[in-house]
């Protein structure tokens, strides 16, 4: 009988973290990060779901080279072409994955907690923190007194852990940005040679998409991603283009969205706009 309970217990468990995880759409962010010194660089991936954290996974790479004892392991490929230009005697490599042979190395600095688990106690922390709380709780530290952080987070023991947390906040705020898809068609009837997406907060033209040739009746996908702060700022673009015979055309108010977008000649515009949110008939 006892058993069944537990199991009656557990099930009813697992469905309210379930209703709970289905209350809101669950999105996925991710950094580059230096949360930890200038030799390496952490990969912070969260996911958020209603603007609480509901997991987030920390690893961290850096060139390392074998101990007396233990290989190094490099990320893959490392034996191939992209490990010929390593630093002689080590490889690119995860610190999750070398963790022993790294934290045999902290050890001797007297370390008491592998770097793995380091990791893992964070992650712990975060999860199930809003966005905002965990704003509130980093604006209270500084460069000077982040090794009192280090006492928040329960059993980490590195003097980066504020670090890792400021990362895992990025990664927070990554996974709240909006993304746009456009698939540009050259309904021009020459070639374009110039195709910008120009930002309307900063004027920042980026590249120039036609560089390499647009030629009439081709098409070409671009995807665009900008933080909430810019969505709330009031971001948006301008198509600029330009064929080869000098025609020059805008549109200024592009969003952030999934639409098809066909570039116009002056001829083929039936309006103010010198492109079409359409896709050209199959022929």
């Amino acid at each position: 009988m006892k058993k069944i309970f537990g199991l009656l217990l557990s099930l009813m468990l697992v469905l309210s973290v379930t209703a709970s995880f289905a209350e809101g759409e669950i999105a996925l962010g991710q950094v580059d990060y230096a949360a930890h010194g200038t030799g390496c660089f952490a990969v912070i991936t969260v996911a958020l779901q209603d603007d609480v954290i509901i997991a987030a996974k920390i690893d961290e790479f850096q060139f390392i080279g074998d101990r007396e004892d233990v290989k190094a392991i490099g990320v893959p490929n490392s034996d191939g072409s992209f490990g010929e230009s390593y630093p002689e005697g080590k490889v690119l490599g995860s610190k999750r994955v070398n963790s022993d042979m790294y934290s045999l190395n902290m050890q001797r600095a007297g370390s008491t907690v592998q770097i793995a688990a380091n990791y893992n106690y964070i992650e712990a922390y975060v999860t199930g923190k809003t966005v905002a709380e965990l704003e509130g709780i980093v604006a209270g530290y500084t460069e000077e007194t982040k090794a009192d952080f280090v006492d928040a987070v329960s059993g980490a023991t590195t003097a980066d852990t504020l670090g890792y947390v400021q990362g895992v906040l990025a990664a927070a705020k990554a996974a709240k940005a909006s993304t746009g898809t456009y698939t540009f068609f050259n309904g021009t009837g020459e070639n374009v040679t110039e195709l910008y997406l120009v930002n309307n907060l900063t004027g920042d033209k980026g590249v120039n998409y036609a560089v390499n040739g647009f030629a009439p009746d081709a098409s070409y996908t671009i995807t665009r991603t900008v933080s909430a702060e810019e969505i709330e700022a009031g971001y948006s673009m301008t198509i600029a283009f330009k064929t080869e015979s000098g025609y020059e055309a805008k549109f200024e108010t592009l969003h952030i969205e999934t639409v098809p977008v066909t570039l116009l000649s002056a001829d083929a515009m039936t309006g103010a706009t010198a492109i079409s949110f359409s896709a050209p008939e199959a022929k």
